[in-house]
C-alpha cells in the first residue's frame, strides 16, 4: 500500500519525537511512505507527496544558488498557489525563514513588514510587482527579487536595482535533497499580526510549534486519510498554514485550496472537491446564512466546520440549514495558536473549549490574579513544563513588546473571557484596541497614519463599531484643518492608494473635535458608543473599493 493506498482500519497518525519535529523531514517521510498519494488540490491540479517533496527540493536548491542561506528571512507576497507552498517549505529546507505578507498590503504597512523583518529577498507574484517597485528605493536590505511567472507565457523582468530572477528559473534546479543542519527548535516562520497601539509585530514560530498546531488539529478534529480539508483562506494567515495545510499532511488526507472565500460559491466548491471539512473565521458563517436559500443547501459531503467566533444561535441556524453535524470551536492567536479547543464530539455551544494538550490557560484580573469561575478577565496561557518550544519564541526585533507579551512568564492575549465551573472557556471581547473585521485583525495606527497624512486633515481617530454580519466595521472620525473641506469619496480614493482594502473605513464622520482625556488622549470608547447614525456609509453610498 506504499504508493498511496491506506488501510483505514490500521491507520493511526504518526507522531514524531520532539527532536524529529522538523516540517520538511516530515514531508520527506510522507513522500517515502506514500509517494503517489495526492496531498494538495488546486482546482483540477493535483499534487502528490512525491511531487511536493521534489518541488520543495528544487526551490530549496534554487534559493541557495541565489545566495539565500540558513537564518535569512524571505518575504512571500503571493496568492494561494502551489508555488507558495514550494517557497515556504523550500526555504525551511535550507534553514531560511518564511515571512508571509498579506497580499492586500501596500505603501507604509507593506514597507514596515519588509524592513522590520530584515528580509533579504522577496518572492512575489507578478501582480504585486508594482507595489514593490514603488518601495524600491526604501528597501536597502532587499538583495533579491524572485518573480513568479506563468510557465509558457512570455514575461520580461523590469529593470530594478535588485538581483531579479523568475520563479521558473528557481524551479529548474536539481530535485536532490540539499544538505542543511535543521533543528526542531529553529525559527522557520515570522508571521505578522496586527499591533494594538502601533505597527504590526512579527511572531516567530519554530518547527515544533507548527508541528504542535498540525498534530493537535488532527486529534481534535478527528481527521483521517479519507478527509478532504477545504479552505479559501489566504496562505499568509496562520489559519490556512496551520489548520488546513499542516493538518492534511499529518492526517495523510488532502487539502483542497481556492484563491479566496466567496459566500456565493462556497457550497459549490465544497461539492466540486468532495470536501468533508472547511475552516471559518469571523463573520463567514453569517455570510453563508445571509445567502438566499437553495434546494441543494444540504446536498454536500461536508461533515465538520472548524474555526472561531461561531455563537450558539448562529450555530443552531447553520447546523439546521446546512446539515453540518460537527463543530470545532477554537481560540488562539498567532503567539499561542489554538490553546483552547473542543473535540468535535464534545460541543458546548458558545464555548471555545478547554486547554488543548500541552497548554495551561487561565483567566486573570488586571493584577494577574486568577479569577474565580464565571468572572471575566484576561485570557493568559503558557506551555506546560514538559512541553518546551510550544508557542512563539517572541516578536522579531521587538524586545520590549516580547517582554510585555510574556509578563510574569505567561502569554497575555489582551482578550477578555471567563471560565465556567466545568472548566470550559468563553471569549467575551477584546481588551486590546484592535479592530476585528471579517477575519482580519486591523490596527487603527495604520489607518490613522494614512488618513492623517492628508494635507486637509488635522486629527483622526479610528474605532471599530458593530457589523451586521458579526465582528466589526471600521469607523473613522476626522477633524479637518481650518477652512478645509473634504468629500468622503475623495477620502476613500486617498485611502485606496495607501491601505489594504479591508482597512479602508466603511463609516466616515467629519467632526469639529474629538473627545479627549485630561492627558490629551482620545476617548475612543465614546466614539464607539456614539454608533454610526451621523456617519457617511460607504456601502449605502454605493462606493465600490478597488482591490
Amino acid at each position: 500500500m506504499g504508493n498511496g493506498e491506506i488501510n483505514l482500519k490500521e491507520w493511526k497518525m504518526k507522531e514524531y519525537p520532539i527532536k524529529e519535529q522538523i516540517l520538511t523531514d516530515i514531508i520527506e517521510d510522507k513522500a517515502r511512505i506514500y509517494p503517489e498519494r495526492v496531498i494538495f488540490q488546486f482546482d483540477d491540479l493535483k499534487i502528490t507527496f512525491k511531487q511536493l517533496n521534489e518541488n520543495i527540493n528544487k526551490t530549496a536548491n534554487g534559493f541557495r544558488s541565489l545566495g539565500i542561506e540558513k537564518g535569512d528571512k524571505v518575504a512571500i507576497l503571493m496568492s494561494n498557489c502551489p508555488e507558495f507552498l514550494y517557497t515556504w517549505f523550500g526555504l525551511n529546507k535550507i534553514g531560511a525563514i518564511e515571512v508571509p505578507i498579506n497580499t492586500a498590503l501596500k505603501g507604509d504597512p507593506l514597507h514596515h513588514q519588509l524592513t522590520q523583518s530584515d528580509s533579504k529577498a522577496i518572492v512575489a507574484g507578478a501582480e504585486f510587482l508594482d507595489r514593490v517597485q514603488l518601495l524600491e528605493e526604501r528597501l536597502p536590505n532587499i538583495k533579491t527579487l524572485i518573480i513568479m511567472d506563468v510557465p509558457g507565457q512570455a514575461f520580461d523582468i523590469p529593470k530594478m536595482k535588485f538581483n531579479c530572477a523568475k520563479f521558473s528559473e528557481v524551479m529548474a534546479s536539481p530535485s536532490t535533497k540539499p544538505e542543511a543542519d535543521i533543528r526542531f527548535n529553529d525559527v522557520v516562520s515570522v508571521l505578522y499580526t496586527s499591533g494594538t497601539t502601533g505597527p504590526a509585530k512579527g511572531v516567530q514560530m519554530t518547527n515544533t510549534y507548527w508541528y504542535s498546531i498540525w498534530s493537535q488539529s488532527v486529534k481534535y478534529c478527528g481527521y483521517v486519510p479519507t478527509d478532504i480539508l477545504y479552505t479559501g483562506l489566504p496562505f499568509f494567515h496562520g489559519n490556512a498554514q496551520g489548520i488546513t495545510i499542516g493538518s492534511a499532511i499529518m492526517a495523510d488526507a488532502r487539502a483542497a485550496v481556492d484563491q479566496r472565500f466567496t459566500a456565493t460559491r462556497h457550497w459549490d466548491r465544497i461539492r466540486k472537491y468532495g470536501a468533508t471539512e472547511f475552516n471559518y473565521i469571523g463573520g463567514m458563517p453569517k455570510m453563508l446564512l445571509n445567502q438566499p436559500e437553495r434546494p441543494d443547501d444540504q446536498d454536500h459531503p461536508c461533515r465538520i466546520a472548524v474555526g472561531g467566533g461561531m455563537t450558539s444561535d448562529v450555530w443552531e441556524k447553520f447546523r439546521k440549514r446546512f446539515n453540518i453535524g460537527g463543530l470545532v470551536e477554537v481560540y488562539g492567536m498567532t503567539e499561542c495558536y489554538c490553546c483552547l479547543a473542543s473535540p468535535y464530539d464534545e460541543i458546548r455551544l458558545g464555548s471555545c473549549g478547554k486547554p488543548i494538550t500541552g497548554w495551561d490557560v487561565k483567566i486573570v484580573d488586571d493584577d494577574d490574579m486568577e479569577c474565580v469561575p464565571g468572572k471575566s478577565g484576561e485570557i493568559i496561557c503558557r506551555p506546560e513544563r514538559d512541553k518546551p518550544w510550544l508557542g512563539t519564541t517572541g516578536y522579531y526585533n521587538m524586545a520590549e513588546a516580547t517582554a510585555k507579551l510574556f509578563k510574569n512568564l505567561w502569554i497575555h492575549s489582551g482578550d477578555l473571557g471567563y471560565m465556567d465551573e466545568d472548566g470550559y472557556f468563553y471569549f467575551v471581547g477584546r481588551k486590546k484596541e484592535a479592530i476585528r473585521r471579517r477575519g482580519e485583525n486591523i490596527t487603527p495606527h495604520d489607518i490613522e497614519k494614512a488618513i492623517g497624512d492628508h494635507p486637509a486633515v488635522f486629527q483622526v481617530a479610528v474605532v471599530g463599531v458593530p457589523s451586521e454580519v458579526g465582528e466589526e466595521e471600521v469607523k473613522a472620525c476626522v477633524v479637518l484643518r481650518e477652512a478645509q473641506k473634504m468629500d468622503p469619496v475623495d477620502l476613500m480614493k486617498w485611502c485606496e492608494e495607501r491601505l489594504a482594502y479591508f482597512m479602508i473605513p466603511r463609516y466616515v464622520e467629519f467632526r469639529d473635535n474629538l473627545p479627549m482625556t485630561g492627558s490629551e488622549r482620545v476617548e475612543k470608547y465614546k466614539l464607539k458608543s456614539e454608533g454610526v447614525a451621523s456617519c457617511w456609509d460607504r456601502e449605502k453610498a454605493g462606493y465600490v473599493l478597488k482591490r
